[in-house]
């Protein structure tokens, strides 16, 4: 059995991000999409049969429903 495990994403720790004229999204919270995307992809590719995700999903319990999003299928999601 292949496991895949990963933790401490944290979408809303922006401190370090400017905002991408593109989208008006910090480019901090891309960088973390861009990141999940690739957790993804690597399991996909790799025939991973379990993803363990051990926390830390957001900043703090108040999330946006923009980082909520990016939990749901690709940077393209927002």
């Amino acid at each position: 059995m292949k496991i895949l495990h990963f933790a401490d994403l944290h979408p809303g720790v922006e401190t370090y991000g400017s905002i991408d004229p593109a989208t008006g999204l910090s480019t901090r919270l891309l960088d973390v999409l861009r990141a999940l995307d690739e957790v993804v992809q690597y399991a996909v590719v790799n025939d991973i049969d379990l993803v363990l995700f051990c926390g830390d999903a957001y900043k703090n319990r108040a999330s946006s429903q923009t980082h909520q999003l990016g939990w749901v299928g690709g940077q393209a999601r927002i």
